[in-house]
Protein backbone atom coordinates (compact mmCIF):
# COMPACT_ATOMS: atom_id res chain seq x y z
CA UNK A 1 0.00 0.00 0.00
CA UNK A 2 1.29 3.23 -0.83
CA UNK A 3 2.30 6.30 2.03
CA UNK A 4 1.55 9.77 1.77
CA UNK A 5 3.39 13.32 2.24
CA UNK A 6 1.65 15.10 5.07
CA UNK A 7 2.53 18.79 5.06
CA UNK A 8 2.74 19.79 8.73
CA UNK A 9 1.88 23.24 7.88
CA UNK A 10 -2.02 22.08 7.47
CA UNK A 11 -2.01 19.33 10.47
CA UNK A 12 -4.65 20.89 12.75
CA UNK A 13 -4.27 18.67 15.89
CA UNK A 14 -1.64 17.07 17.81
CA UNK A 15 -0.93 13.43 16.28
CA UNK A 16 0.80 10.42 18.16
CA UNK A 17 2.14 7.91 15.57
CA UNK A 18 3.77 4.33 16.16
CA UNK A 19 5.99 3.38 13.11
CA UNK A 20 8.57 0.65 13.47
CA UNK A 21 11.45 3.00 12.11
CA UNK A 22 11.66 7.18 12.56
CA UNK A 23 13.49 9.01 10.45
CA UNK A 24 15.19 12.29 11.11
CA UNK A 25 15.95 14.07 7.81
CA UNK A 26 15.39 13.18 4.48
CA UNK A 27 18.46 14.56 2.79
CA UNK A 28 21.21 11.97 0.96
CA UNK A 29 21.17 9.34 4.14
CA UNK A 30 17.12 9.76 4.70
CA UNK A 31 15.95 9.68 1.48
CA UNK A 32 18.05 5.89 1.06
CA UNK A 33 17.32 4.36 4.52
CA UNK A 34 13.59 5.50 3.87
CA UNK A 35 13.94 3.52 1.08
CA UNK A 36 16.11 0.58 1.91
CA UNK A 37 14.13 -0.08 5.14
CA UNK A 38 10.61 0.25 3.56
CA UNK A 39 12.10 -2.59 0.86
CA UNK A 40 12.29 -4.50 3.94
CA UNK A 41 8.85 -4.62 4.89
CA UNK A 42 9.20 -2.02 8.07
CA UNK A 43 6.73 0.87 8.17
CA UNK A 44 8.72 4.11 8.12
CA UNK A 45 8.06 7.56 9.31
CA UNK A 46 10.79 10.71 7.96
CA UNK A 47 10.18 13.91 9.36
CA UNK A 48 11.51 16.76 7.74
CA UNK A 49 12.04 20.38 9.34
CA UNK A 50 11.66 21.75 5.50
CA UNK A 51 8.83 22.31 3.00
CA UNK A 52 7.42 19.68 0.62
CA UNK A 53 8.06 20.00 -3.43
CA UNK A 54 4.99 18.58 -4.68
CA UNK A 55 5.16 17.79 -8.35
CA UNK A 56 2.50 20.17 -9.47
CA UNK A 57 3.19 21.38 -13.50
CA UNK A 58 3.96 24.58 -13.87
CA UNK A 59 3.77 27.53 -16.39
CA UNK A 60 6.90 26.55 -18.39
CA UNK A 61 7.43 24.10 -20.82
CA UNK A 62 8.39 20.90 -19.16
CA UNK A 63 8.02 22.17 -15.92
CA UNK A 64 7.14 19.40 -13.22
CA UNK A 65 7.68 21.62 -9.69
CA UNK A 66 5.67 24.41 -10.00
CA UNK A 67 6.56 25.67 -6.67
CA UNK A 68 10.50 25.90 -7.67
CA UNK A 69 10.20 29.33 -10.16
CA UNK A 70 13.85 29.51 -10.23
CA UNK A 71 13.40 32.90 -8.39
CA UNK A 72 16.70 33.64 -6.51
CA UNK A 73 15.20 35.28 -4.14
CA UNK A 74 12.70 33.51 -3.48
CA UNK A 75 14.12 30.33 -3.66
CA UNK A 76 17.00 30.79 -0.92
CA UNK A 77 14.04 31.65 1.27
CA UNK A 78 12.37 28.59 0.63
CA UNK A 79 14.78 25.89 -0.09
CA UNK A 80 17.98 26.65 2.54
CA UNK A 81 18.82 26.64 6.25
CA UNK A 82 18.09 30.45 7.26
CA UNK A 83 17.00 31.43 3.88
CA UNK A 84 20.82 30.86 2.77
CA UNK A 85 22.07 33.44 4.99
CA UNK A 86 23.56 30.50 7.91
CA UNK A 87 26.83 32.01 8.81
CA UNK A 88 29.41 30.30 11.42
CA UNK A 89 29.55 32.01 14.91
CA UNK A 90 32.28 34.73 13.82
CA UNK A 91 30.81 35.72 10.55
CA UNK A 92 33.75 34.32 8.64
CA UNK A 93 32.44 31.64 6.70
CA UNK A 94 28.74 31.50 4.66
CA UNK A 95 27.44 28.18 5.11
CA UNK A 96 24.91 26.58 2.26
CA UNK A 97 22.75 23.97 3.03
CA UNK A 98 19.51 22.79 1.76
CA UNK A 99 16.18 22.88 4.20
CA UNK A 100 13.47 21.38 1.98
CA UNK A 101 12.17 17.51 1.14
CA UNK A 102 15.50 15.93 -0.03
CA UNK A 103 17.91 18.23 1.91
CA UNK A 104 20.92 19.11 0.76
CA UNK A 105 19.80 16.49 -2.91
CA UNK A 106 17.44 18.97 -3.87
CA UNK A 107 19.70 21.89 -3.91
CA UNK A 108 23.24 20.62 -4.96
CA UNK A 109 24.91 20.99 -8.04
CA UNK A 110 24.65 17.60 -8.80
CA UNK A 111 28.41 16.85 -8.84
CA UNK A 112 29.45 13.01 -7.80
CA UNK A 113 32.85 12.15 -7.10
CA UNK A 114 33.33 9.15 -4.83
CA UNK A 115 35.62 8.99 -1.36
CA UNK A 116 39.35 10.13 -1.86
CA UNK A 117 41.38 6.22 -1.57
CA UNK A 118 43.83 9.39 0.48
CA UNK A 119 40.92 9.71 3.41
CA UNK A 120 39.31 6.20 3.32
CA UNK A 121 43.26 5.30 4.17
CA UNK A 122 43.21 8.32 7.01
CA UNK A 123 39.87 6.74 8.26
CA UNK A 124 40.98 3.04 8.41
CA UNK A 125 43.88 4.57 10.54
CA UNK A 126 40.96 5.50 12.99
CA UNK A 127 39.30 2.36 13.10
CA UNK A 128 36.20 2.70 10.28
CA UNK A 129 35.52 -0.11 7.76
CA UNK A 130 35.21 1.11 4.94
CA UNK A 131 37.79 0.49 1.82
CA UNK A 132 37.22 1.58 -1.57
CA UNK A 133 36.77 -2.05 -2.53
CA UNK A 134 34.10 -3.02 -0.18
CA UNK A 135 32.44 -0.05 -0.87
CA UNK A 136 31.89 -0.61 -4.52
CA UNK A 137 28.79 -2.30 -4.49
CA UNK A 138 27.50 0.52 -2.66
CA UNK A 139 28.76 3.05 -5.03
CA UNK A 140 27.41 0.67 -7.90
CA UNK A 141 24.41 0.47 -6.22
CA UNK A 142 24.00 4.57 -6.50
CA UNK A 143 25.04 5.16 -9.83
CA UNK A 144 23.30 2.81 -11.84
CA UNK A 145 20.05 3.79 -9.05
CA UNK A 146 20.07 7.74 -9.94
CA UNK A 147 21.88 7.01 -12.58
CA UNK A 148 25.45 8.81 -11.83
CA UNK A 149 26.52 9.76 -16.20
CA UNK A 150 29.42 11.75 -17.51
CA UNK A 151 27.52 14.54 -18.82
CA UNK A 152 29.76 16.52 -21.45
CA UNK A 153 27.58 19.22 -22.29
CA UNK A 154 29.94 21.96 -20.97
CA UNK A 155 28.60 25.36 -19.81
CA UNK A 156 30.51 28.76 -20.80
CA UNK A 157 32.69 28.35 -17.47
CA UNK A 158 33.90 24.95 -18.07
CA UNK A 159 35.13 25.74 -21.46
CA UNK A 160 37.37 28.31 -20.23
CA UNK A 161 38.38 26.60 -17.52
CA UNK A 162 39.50 23.39 -19.99
CA UNK A 163 41.21 26.29 -22.23
CA UNK A 164 42.91 27.71 -19.23
CA UNK A 165 44.03 24.17 -17.98
CA UNK A 166 45.27 23.40 -21.44
CA UNK A 167 47.44 26.46 -21.68
CA UNK A 168 49.09 25.46 -18.51
CA UNK A 169 49.10 21.36 -18.89
CA UNK A 170 46.84 20.71 -15.87
CA UNK A 171 45.45 17.67 -16.72
CA UNK A 172 40.95 18.23 -16.54
CA UNK A 173 38.51 15.92 -16.40
CA UNK A 174 34.61 15.29 -16.87
CA UNK A 175 32.99 15.61 -13.49
CA UNK A 176 30.08 12.82 -13.55
CA UNK A 177 26.65 14.21 -12.25
CA UNK A 178 23.18 12.60 -11.41
CA UNK A 179 21.41 14.17 -14.27
CA UNK A 180 18.94 12.87 -16.94
CA UNK A 181 18.35 14.82 -20.20
CA UNK A 182 19.62 17.70 -18.16
CA UNK A 183 18.37 21.14 -19.88
CA UNK A 184 20.95 23.09 -19.29
CA UNK A 185 18.85 25.96 -17.19
CA UNK A 186 21.57 26.02 -14.83
CA UNK A 187 18.75 26.20 -11.74
CA UNK A 188 20.24 23.50 -9.67
CA UNK A 189 21.51 25.45 -6.93
CA UNK A 190 17.95 26.67 -6.66
CA UNK A 191 15.54 23.72 -7.08
CA UNK A 192 15.68 21.99 -10.44
CA UNK A 193 11.83 22.65 -11.68
CA UNK A 194 11.89 19.69 -14.47
CA UNK A 195 12.87 16.82 -12.02
CA UNK A 196 16.00 16.21 -14.68
CA UNK A 197 18.60 16.31 -11.59
CA UNK A 198 17.98 13.34 -9.92
CA UNK A 199 17.61 14.46 -6.47
CA UNK A 200 15.53 12.69 -3.26
CA UNK A 201 12.09 13.82 -3.69
CA UNK A 202 12.17 12.61 -7.77
CA UNK A 203 14.19 9.22 -6.71
CA UNK A 204 15.02 7.99 -3.36
CA UNK A 205 11.71 9.39 -1.60
CA UNK A 206 8.90 8.93 -4.11
CA UNK A 207 10.28 5.63 -4.61
CA UNK A 208 10.19 5.07 -0.54
CA UNK A 209 6.52 6.27 -0.20
CA UNK A 210 5.22 4.14 -3.27
CA UNK A 211 6.41 1.00 -1.16
CA UNK A 212 3.98 2.52 2.24
CA UNK A 213 6.76 5.26 3.68
CA UNK A 214 4.96 8.21 5.23
CA UNK A 215 7.10 11.72 5.38
CA UNK A 216 6.48 14.84 7.32
CA UNK A 217 7.34 17.82 6.01
CA UNK A 218 7.42 21.40 8.07
CA UNK A 219 8.23 19.06 11.27
CA UNK A 220 10.82 20.30 13.99
CA UNK A 221 12.44 17.98 15.93
CA UNK A 222 12.69 19.10 19.31
CA UNK A 223 14.56 16.23 21.19
CA UNK A 224 14.36 12.43 21.66
CA UNK A 225 13.45 10.64 25.11
CA UNK A 226 15.77 7.65 26.22
CA UNK A 227 14.73 5.27 28.71
CA UNK A 228 18.38 3.06 29.68
CA UNK A 229 19.87 2.04 26.27
CA UNK A 230 16.62 2.67 24.13
CA UNK A 231 14.95 5.39 22.70
CA UNK A 232 11.51 5.81 23.34
CA UNK A 233 10.36 8.89 22.15
CA UNK A 234 10.86 12.07 19.42
CA UNK A 235 9.26 14.62 20.01
CA UNK A 236 8.42 17.24 17.58
CA UNK A 237 6.50 20.55 16.93
CA UNK A 238 4.87 21.48 13.23
CA UNK A 239 5.77 24.80 11.60
CA UNK A 240 4.16 26.97 9.41
CA UNK A 241 5.09 28.49 5.94
CA UNK A 242 7.29 31.16 7.31
CA UNK A 243 9.03 28.98 9.82
CA UNK A 244 7.20 29.77 13.08
CA UNK A 245 6.01 27.09 15.64
CA UNK A 246 2.32 26.62 15.95
CA UNK A 247 0.81 24.97 18.50
CA UNK A 248 0.31 21.44 17.16
CA UNK A 249 2.84 18.50 18.69
CA UNK A 250 4.02 16.00 16.93
CA UNK A 251 4.64 12.37 19.45
CA UNK A 252 6.82 9.30 17.95
CA UNK A 253 7.03 6.37 19.43
CA UNK A 254 8.60 3.92 17.30
CA UNK A 255 8.71 0.32 17.88
CA UNK A 256 11.86 -0.40 16.63
CA UNK A 257 13.93 2.97 16.61
CA UNK A 258 15.41 5.63 15.33
CA UNK A 259 17.72 7.31 12.37
CA UNK A 260 19.27 10.42 12.71
CA UNK A 261 20.52 11.84 9.35
CA UNK A 262 19.66 15.11 9.82
CA UNK A 263 23.11 16.04 8.75
CA UNK A 264 26.73 17.42 10.11
CA UNK A 265 24.72 20.52 11.83
CA UNK A 266 20.94 19.28 12.17
CA UNK A 267 22.18 15.54 13.79
CA UNK A 268 24.43 17.47 16.89
CA UNK A 269 21.70 19.69 17.51
CA UNK A 270 19.07 16.79 17.97
CA UNK A 271 21.33 15.00 20.44
CA UNK A 272 22.33 18.27 22.14
CA UNK A 273 18.74 19.58 22.66
CA UNK A 274 18.47 15.75 23.96
CA UNK A 275 21.00 15.94 26.49
CA UNK A 276 22.85 13.20 24.50
CA UNK A 277 25.76 15.09 24.14
CA UNK A 278 27.93 12.13 25.31
CA UNK A 279 30.23 13.95 28.11
CA UNK A 280 30.50 17.02 25.46
CA UNK A 281 31.96 15.08 22.42
CA UNK A 282 28.80 15.56 19.94
CA UNK A 283 29.46 18.61 18.08
CA UNK A 284 32.92 18.14 18.08
CA UNK A 285 35.45 18.30 15.77
CA UNK A 286 33.26 19.43 13.00
CA UNK A 287 34.87 19.62 9.67
CA UNK A 288 33.97 21.61 6.23
CA UNK A 289 35.22 22.18 2.93
CA UNK A 290 36.57 26.14 2.63
CA UNK A 291 35.62 27.22 -0.91
CA UNK A 292 37.49 29.80 -2.75
CA UNK A 293 35.99 31.51 -5.22
CA UNK A 294 37.05 33.03 -8.81
CA UNK A 295 35.21 34.86 -11.69
CA UNK A 296 36.38 35.73 -14.86
CA UNK A 297 35.62 38.76 -16.93
CA UNK A 298 35.77 37.46 -20.79
CA UNK A 299 35.48 40.10 -23.58
CA UNK A 300 32.32 38.41 -24.60
CA UNK A 301 29.01 37.96 -22.86
CA UNK A 302 29.08 34.03 -21.54
CA UNK A 303 25.88 33.85 -19.87
CA UNK A 304 26.91 32.37 -16.56
CA UNK A 305 23.89 31.08 -14.87
CA UNK A 306 23.08 28.75 -17.86
CA UNK A 307 24.70 24.99 -19.05
CA UNK A 308 24.97 22.43 -16.11
CA UNK A 309 26.62 23.67 -13.17
CA UNK A 310 29.33 21.25 -11.98
CA UNK A 311 30.55 19.06 -14.60
CA UNK A 312 34.60 19.43 -15.20
CA UNK A 313 37.24 19.80 -12.81
CA UNK A 314 41.09 18.65 -11.84
CA UNK A 315 42.23 16.77 -10.09
CA UNK A 316 46.05 17.94 -10.03
CA UNK A 317 46.12 19.26 -6.71
CA UNK A 318 43.70 17.25 -4.65
CA UNK A 319 46.74 15.23 -2.91
CA UNK A 320 47.36 15.59 0.71
CA UNK A 321 45.44 16.74 4.11
CA UNK A 322 44.80 20.19 2.58
CA UNK A 323 44.82 19.23 -1.11
CA UNK A 324 41.64 21.19 -2.72
CA UNK A 325 39.58 20.07 -6.33
CA UNK A 326 39.77 22.98 -8.56
CA UNK A 327 35.90 22.76 -10.13
CA UNK A 328 33.56 25.04 -12.51
CA UNK A 329 29.83 26.09 -12.27
CA UNK A 330 27.22 28.18 -13.00
CA UNK A 331 25.92 31.34 -11.04
CA UNK A 332 23.14 33.89 -10.44
CA UNK A 333 22.96 37.65 -9.58
CA UNK A 334 22.30 37.64 -5.96
CA UNK A 335 24.41 34.61 -4.95
CA UNK A 336 27.82 36.61 -6.63
CA UNK A 337 26.39 40.03 -5.13
CA UNK A 338 26.91 38.32 -2.27
CA UNK A 339 30.22 37.05 -2.00
CA UNK A 340 31.11 40.41 -1.88
CA UNK A 341 30.90 43.15 1.49
CA UNK A 342 30.87 45.49 -1.03
CA UNK A 343 27.84 48.22 -1.69
CA UNK A 344 26.06 51.07 -4.11
CA UNK A 345 28.14 52.03 -7.22
CA UNK A 346 31.25 49.95 -6.47
CA UNK A 347 28.99 46.90 -5.99
CA UNK A 348 26.97 48.17 -8.99
CA UNK A 349 30.36 47.90 -11.36
CA UNK A 350 31.34 44.81 -9.96
CA UNK A 351 27.95 43.43 -10.93
CA UNK A 352 28.11 45.15 -14.39
CA UNK A 353 31.35 43.97 -15.51
CA UNK A 354 31.75 40.23 -13.71
CA UNK A 355 28.21 39.01 -14.19
CA UNK A 356 27.21 38.92 -18.07
CA UNK A 357 30.98 38.32 -18.87
CA UNK A 358 31.77 36.26 -16.05
CA UNK A 359 33.30 32.88 -15.68
CA UNK A 360 33.60 30.98 -12.58
CA UNK A 361 35.91 28.70 -10.91
CA UNK A 362 36.20 27.72 -7.35
CA UNK A 363 38.30 25.08 -5.25
CA UNK A 364 36.72 22.52 -2.41
CA UNK A 365 39.65 22.12 0.19
CA UNK A 366 40.42 19.31 2.20
CA UNK A 367 40.44 19.57 6.35
CA UNK A 368 40.52 17.95 9.48
CA UNK A 369 43.31 15.28 9.51
CA UNK A 370 45.32 17.01 12.06
CA UNK A 371 44.29 15.71 15.44
CA UNK A 372 45.98 17.86 17.07
CA UNK A 373 43.72 20.62 15.87
CA UNK A 374 40.17 21.02 17.14
CA UNK A 375 38.04 22.43 14.10
CA UNK A 376 34.62 23.54 14.43
CA UNK A 377 32.01 22.94 16.98
CA UNK A 378 28.30 22.80 16.94
CA UNK A 379 26.44 24.49 19.69
CA UNK A 380 22.98 25.86 20.95
CA UNK A 381 22.46 28.99 21.05
CA UNK A 382 20.01 30.53 23.39
CA UNK A 383 17.18 29.52 21.39
CA UNK A 384 18.07 25.67 20.94
CA UNK A 385 18.93 26.01 17.16
CA UNK A 386 22.31 25.38 16.14
CA UNK A 387 25.42 27.32 15.31
CA UNK A 388 28.78 26.10 13.93
CA UNK A 389 31.79 27.66 15.88
CA UNK A 390 34.33 27.88 12.95
CA UNK A 391 38.03 29.20 12.03
CA UNK A 392 40.16 28.32 9.21
CA UNK A 393 42.89 26.26 10.16
CA UNK A 394 46.36 27.94 9.74
CA UNK A 395 46.89 24.78 7.72
CA UNK A 396 44.64 25.60 4.88
CA UNK A 397 45.55 29.57 4.70
CA UNK A 398 48.52 28.74 2.12
CA UNK A 399 46.61 26.22 -0.42
CA UNK A 400 44.00 28.57 -0.07
CA UNK A 401 46.00 31.32 -1.29
CA UNK A 402 47.31 29.39 -3.72
CA UNK A 403 43.73 28.10 -5.22
CA UNK A 404 43.05 31.17 -6.16
CA UNK A 405 46.64 32.10 -7.42
CA UNK A 406 45.99 28.89 -9.88
CA UNK A 407 42.52 29.85 -11.06
CA UNK A 408 43.66 33.22 -11.47
CA UNK A 409 46.49 32.04 -13.94
CA UNK A 410 43.65 29.82 -15.76
CA UNK A 411 41.23 32.27 -16.31
CA UNK A 412 44.10 34.90 -17.44
CA UNK A 413 45.11 31.89 -19.86
CA UNK A 414 41.80 31.35 -20.73
CA UNK A 415 41.63 34.93 -22.33
CA UNK A 416 40.54 36.62 -19.19
CA UNK A 417 40.87 40.66 -19.12
CA UNK A 418 40.58 40.90 -15.36
CA UNK A 419 39.97 38.08 -12.58
CA UNK A 420 38.01 38.73 -9.49
CA UNK A 421 39.57 37.23 -6.45
CA UNK A 422 36.64 37.26 -3.47
CA UNK A 423 38.40 39.43 -1.19
CA UNK A 424 37.22 42.22 1.24
CA UNK A 425 37.99 44.61 0.10
CA UNK A 426 37.53 43.27 -3.67
CA UNK A 427 40.53 42.64 -5.52
CA UNK A 428 41.32 42.40 -9.35
CA UNK A 429 44.16 41.03 -11.16
CA UNK A 430 44.73 41.45 -14.70
CA UNK A 431 47.18 40.24 -17.25
CA UNK A 432 50.77 41.08 -15.87
CA UNK A 433 49.82 41.69 -12.74
CA UNK A 434 51.71 39.58 -9.84
CA UNK A 435 49.93 37.73 -8.04
CA UNK A 436 51.46 39.16 -4.32
CA UNK A 437 48.18 40.78 -3.18
CA UNK A 438 46.15 36.89 -3.26
CA UNK A 439 49.34 35.65 -1.38
CA UNK A 440 48.65 37.91 1.53
CA UNK A 441 44.97 37.27 1.67
CA UNK A 442 44.01 36.61 5.53
CA UNK A 443 41.29 33.68 6.08
CA UNK A 444 42.02 33.87 9.30
CA UNK A 445 40.29 37.22 10.19
CA UNK A 446 36.57 37.09 9.75
CA UNK A 447 35.23 38.96 6.71
CA UNK A 448 38.35 39.92 5.29
CA UNK A 449 37.98 37.08 2.62
CA UNK A 450 34.25 35.99 1.34
CA UNK A 451 34.72 31.92 2.20
CA UNK A 452 31.93 29.79 1.00
CA UNK A 453 31.19 25.88 2.66
CA UNK A 454 28.48 23.70 1.12
CA UNK A 455 29.79 21.06 2.66
CA UNK A 456 29.65 20.41 6.45
CA UNK A 457 30.96 16.94 8.12
CA UNK A 458 31.84 15.49 11.54
CA UNK A 459 30.26 16.34 14.79
CA UNK A 460 29.11 12.86 15.56
CA UNK A 461 31.82 10.33 14.20
CA UNK A 462 32.70 7.42 14.32
CA UNK A 463 36.24 6.62 15.91
CA UNK A 464 38.20 3.97 17.84
CA UNK A 465 39.48 6.57 19.99
CA UNK A 466 37.33 6.81 23.06
CA UNK A 467 37.77 10.03 23.61
CA UNK A 468 35.90 11.43 19.83
CA UNK A 469 33.88 8.48 19.12
CA UNK A 470 30.11 9.36 19.34
CA UNK A 471 29.06 6.39 16.77
CA UNK A 472 30.35 2.58 16.83
CA UNK A 473 30.92 1.28 13.65
CA UNK A 474 27.75 -0.40 13.16
CA UNK A 475 26.27 2.40 13.11
CA UNK A 476 24.36 2.39 16.42
CA UNK A 477 25.19 5.57 18.73
CA UNK A 478 27.31 5.18 21.66
CA UNK A 479 25.15 3.67 24.27
CA UNK A 480 21.29 3.33 22.41
CA UNK A 481 20.78 -0.07 20.96
CA UNK A 482 17.96 1.63 18.74
CA UNK A 483 19.80 4.66 17.74
CA UNK A 484 21.79 5.10 14.52
CA UNK A 485 23.27 8.01 13.17
CA UNK A 486 23.81 7.39 8.97
CA UNK A 487 24.64 11.05 7.46
CA UNK A 488 28.13 13.00 7.19
CA UNK A 489 27.95 13.81 10.48
CA UNK A 490 29.93 11.02 11.69
CA UNK A 491 32.47 11.59 9.22
CA UNK A 492 36.37 11.95 11.69
CA UNK A 493 37.75 14.22 8.80
CA UNK A 494 36.09 16.17 5.97
CA UNK A 495 36.26 13.69 3.02
CA UNK A 496 38.51 15.98 0.47
CA UNK A 497 35.54 15.18 -2.37
CA UNK A 498 32.24 16.45 -3.42
CA UNK A 499 30.37 13.76 -0.32
CA UNK A 500 26.91 12.84 -1.62
CA UNK A 501 27.93 9.90 -2.97
CA UNK A 502 29.91 8.71 0.07
CA UNK A 503 26.83 9.87 2.29
CA UNK A 504 24.51 7.78 0.03
CA UNK A 505 26.98 4.61 0.28
CA UNK A 506 27.98 4.42 3.64
CA UNK A 507 23.92 5.30 4.45
CA UNK A 508 23.03 2.22 2.00
CA UNK A 509 25.74 0.49 4.33
CA UNK A 510 24.42 1.48 7.61
CA UNK A 511 20.76 0.49 6.24
CA UNK A 512 22.07 -3.13 5.83
CA UNK A 513 23.41 -2.71 9.65
CA UNK A 514 19.82 -1.80 10.89
CA UNK A 515 18.27 -4.39 8.30
CA UNK A 516 20.32 -7.41 9.57
CA UNK A 517 20.33 -5.92 13.43
CA UNK A 518 16.58 -6.74 13.03
CA UNK A 519 16.06 -9.90 11.44
CA UNK A 520 15.35 -8.25 7.71
CA UNK A 521 16.28 -9.18 4.21
CA UNK A 522 18.39 -6.03 3.01
CA UNK A 523 19.02 -6.00 -1.41
CA UNK A 524 21.14 -4.03 -3.67
CA UNK A 525 18.91 -4.35 -6.97
CA UNK A 526 21.24 -2.22 -9.05
CA UNK A 527 24.28 -4.30 -9.37
CA UNK A 528 24.57 -4.43 -13.19
CA UNK A 529 26.54 -1.90 -14.83
CA UNK A 530 29.81 -1.23 -16.65
CA UNK A 531 32.46 0.49 -15.77
CA UNK A 532 31.96 3.05 -12.92
CA UNK A 533 31.81 6.84 -14.21
CA UNK A 534 34.58 8.82 -12.51
CA UNK A 535 38.47 8.64 -13.51
CA UNK A 536 41.51 9.66 -12.16
CA UNK A 537 40.11 10.13 -8.26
Amino acid sequence: MAGTIVEGRNVADNRTLTPDFCIIGSGAAGGVCALKLTEAGFNVLVLEEGPNIPREKGPAPGQERKMLNEREVEMYKLLYQEGASRLTKNGGVKVLQGRCLGGGTAVNWSACLPPRLETLDEWQERGLPFTRQNLEPYLREVVNYLPIVRNDKYNTSARKFMHGCDRHAIPHENLPNNTNNCRECGSCGVGCPYDRKMSGFVKWLPDAVSLGATIYTDTKVDRLVAAGDRITQVQAHFIDGKTRPTQRKLIVKPAKGVVLAAGAIGTPAVLLRSKLDLDGRVGKYTHIHPVTITIGKYPEPTLPAYGVPDNMWTPQFGDGPTGYLIETGSFFPVLSASATLQHGDELHRIMRDYYPNGAISYAHHATGFDEKEKYGTVELDRNGDPELDYKIPKANVKPMQESLVMMARIHLAAGATSVYIMRNPPLEVKPGDTFDAIRKINFVEPQRSTIFTVHVMGGCQMNKDEKRRCVNNDFTFKGKKNLWVLDGSLFPTALGANPQVTIYSLALWGSREICEQNQATFKLNHQQGGELPWKGF
